[in-house]
């Protein structure tokens, strides 16, 4: 068998158009279902029923009439899956209440090489218009990738280095959108060129948006834009590739919120970074397979006063990230995949970036491997394991303390002490996934995973003005665990899909933020002190810590295309996800979000998609010391989609127009930051176009 390398784009039934769900149906009468390959979760060859690990696919149609901007914004509707929703041009996906550093995002297998781990403010350098597809996998599972995927990854999938020539040796899309709420425009297209052996890739993009409208009005300094282009070209041989890209991105969004929106704060982000593959199948020998992928990134981002015309803070992160992945000649029953990662990053800040943070790098080392044993045809065994060896370095502080016997600030701040600190995290993970029926199975996934501390964990020591925080890293903070048992039930073919997931998830020494109940100006010696000079900036003080938690849940999601119409298909669609996390000290984990169910009905023909939905989510009210209620909110949607298809050819050109939040309710985030400051987007339209030739 060939590996998933090779058979990234085997082509598949089309995901049903539209459904937030990502349930693949065929438009027939009996819809029958060929469920997608994921190249992410396992480096065999397998699609989504016969992995033990819980995954969602976001195709792209879907990410079409998403209109979405950011990773979070595309994702954030999904089961068990919210967003930061910081900024327009900055929202991380949020993977069953865990973000930023415990959330590995990915182009391709390669980090995303940022430092949006770092704040919430900070946007991640994807632009979701690029992808071919997105894979969700939730849950500790992904040790193929680095323990920073401890509560799960995102895995954005494009062709920047083809691995396949073009049939007729060209292929072309094009699309354009535009969105009523913010007057926002977005134009993207893509070309592939060569029939072998070499073949060249080009996509470039670019969007941009007003402040948007909510129903209380304008939402100010909310506006937000992005370009980038990436160019990509590969030598095809005939067991494999080798080839290289360079992408530019650049973004400039505004931060919305009352003190931001007076200064005029925005983000300037821009990243170069270079990539390169080398990929050989159906080798002779023990090994059948090696792929091997390499690449540097340099992001540089600053905090701007648009009013003043001055730079508060300016990121800089330089990364590299190599990775040699090999398969094996299977071993009786037992097939699976061996490999090593390598990671270098350097962090700097100055300005106000650098009160809150000092130069500070992360060294990494990394073996892991992967085994699947097929018991019978029925039952199959996946183990997998990862050994690291992480070094991080930066400048430390002496954290302050909760219990009010001393005041933060009025210790004194060891701001000259530079460490190095050392972790060995090892992890592994065994699933089984048994087979009911033909289309029926059961999987059942346990993991124990380790995690050193985040740079920002460890090393943060001052304001940031962005999220109007002053945070407090502790260098004396431990490895995190986490054990992990996730139990699915699927069923992935006929009239009826769906997909249940249970987990529960038992963290030793849980990294969390804990507001103290403090307020802080520039300096330390502001924290939690009424009338200091300074104090008057009011930053929330932040301080991490380490607790253990536990976190448990549900997510469900059926599919029925339940009877003929006219010429097409009536189908309905619903969701459910529910997350609980408590700290075993007492009291809830903080950004939780809350219990949110939806429904669906659609209909669909070989042309034509048409679909209404809505999306609840309840008030969340388990909530943390300091952390405040959100009440809950409904969103309707609606959305229709009609492609032509050329006559004799491939081609195709779709419309489609989608509404959003149609009652134009109150929406806030409770995981964001600034829920109390910023409502989300009211009612709106997004009116798109897309053309395959």
């Amino acid at each position: 068998m060939k590996h998933v390398y090779t058979s990234r784009y085997i082509s598949s039934t089309a995901l049903l158009l539209g459904t937030s769900l990502a349930f693949p149906l065929s438009a027939t009468a009996e819809p029958l279902k060929a469920p997608t390959l994921v190249i992410t979760a396992s480096p065999l060859a397998r699609t989504t029923s016969e992995l033990a690990q819980p995954v969602t696919i976001i195709n792209k149609d879907e990410i079409s009439r998403s209109g979405a901007s950011t990773l979070g914004q595309l994702l954030g509707d999904k089961p068990g899956v919210t967003q930061s929703s910081f900024a327009r041009g900055a929202s991380r996906p949020v993977i069953r209440g865990l973000d930023n550093s415990r959330v590995r995002i990915q182009e391709n297998g390669l980090g995303a090489h940022d430092v949006s781990a770092i704040s919430e403010d900070h946007g991640v350098p994807l632009d979701p218009s690029t992808a071919e597809r997105v894979e969700i996998i939730r849950g500790p599972a992904a040790l193929r990738y680095g323990s920073e995927a401890i509560g799960g990854l995102v895995s954005v999938i494009n062709n920047r280095i083809p691995d396949n020539a073009p049939e007729g040796g060209f292929a072309a899309e094009l699309e354009t959108n535009t969105t009523t709420i913010d007057s926002g425009l977005l134009g993207k297209g893509a070309v592939d060129i060569g029939e072998g052996p070499f073949v060249f890739h080009l996509d470039a993009f670019a969007r941009s948006a007003d402040d948007y409208s909510t129903p209380q009005g304008t939402q100010a300094n909310s506006a937000a834009e992005a370009n980038g282009m990436s160019l990509g070209a590969s030598y095809l041989l005939p067991n494999g590739h080798i080839g290289a890209a360079v992408t530019q991105y650049d973004s400039d969004y505004r931060v919305p919120g009352a003190g931001a929106a007076a200064s005029g704060l925005a983000i300037d982000l821009e990243q170069t970074r270079y990539t390169a593959t080398a990929q050989f199948d159906d080798l002779d020998g023990f090994i059948t397979g090696v792929r091997g992928d390499i690449g540097y990134s340099d992001y540089t981002h600053d905090e701007v006063s648009r009013i003043a015309g001055t730079i508060g803070s300016r990121f800089d992160n330089e990364e590299w990230e190599s990775r040699i992945e090999v398969l094996h000649r299977p071993i009786g029953a037992v097939e699976g995949a061996w490999g090593l990662q390598t990671s270098n990053r350097e962090l700097s800040a100055t300005g106000e970036g650098g009160e809150l943070i000092a130069p500070s790098s992360r060294d990494s080392f990394a073996a892991f491997l992967f085994e699947e044993w097929k018991v019978n045809p029925a039952l199959r065994l996946q183990v997998s394991g990862r050994i690291e060896q992480v070094e991080l370095e930066g400048l430390g502080t002496t954290p302050p303390t909760l219990e009010g016997v001393t005041l933060p600030g009025q210790e004194l701040a060891d701001f000259g002490s530079r460490r190095s600190l050392d972790f060995t995290p090892v992890s592994g993970a065994a699933g089984l996934v048994y087979n009911l029926t033909d289309d029926l199975s059961v999987a059942l996934n346990t993991q124990y995973v380790e995690r050193a501390p985040d740079l920002l964990e460890l090393f943060a020591k001052g304001p940031h003005e962005a999220t109007e925080t002053f945070e407090v890293g502790d260098p004396r903070l431990g490895k995190e665990s986490a054990k992990s048992v996730d139990l699915s039930l699927r069923r992935e073919a006929g009239d009826l899909t769906f997909e249940a997931n249970l987990f529960y998830t038992a963290f030793s020494d849980f990294i969390f933020k804990s507001e103290t109940g403090f307020v802080c100006g520039e300096e330390f010696d502001t924290c939690g002190i009424d009338g200091a000079p300074g104090v008057e900036d009011e930053l929330t003080q932040i301080a991490y810590r380490q607790s253990d938690a536990d976190f448990k849940g549900l997510e469900l999601a059926a599919n029925w295309s339940a009877f003929d119409l006219a010429d097409g298909r009536v189908g309905f669609d619903g969701r459910f996800n529910f997350v609980r996390a408590k700290l075993d000290a007492g009291g809830n984990v903080p950004r939780i979000p809350p219990l949110r169910y939806g429904a669906g009905i659609y209909f669909e023909n070989d042309n034509l998609f048409s679909r209404v939905s809505f999306l609840r989510a309840e008030e969340q009210d388990d909530v943390a010391t300091n952390e405040s209620r959100t009440n809950g909110f409904t969103d309707l949607r609606a959305e229709a989609s009609y492609t032509f298809f050329l006559p004799q050819s491939d081609r195709e050109i779709e419309f489609g127009l989608v509404g959003t939040n149609l009652l134009d309710d109150d929406i806030r985030n409770h995981v964001s930051f600034k829920k109390l400051e910023v409502l989300e987007p009211g009612a709106s339209a997004l009116f798109f176009i897309r053309a395959k030739l």
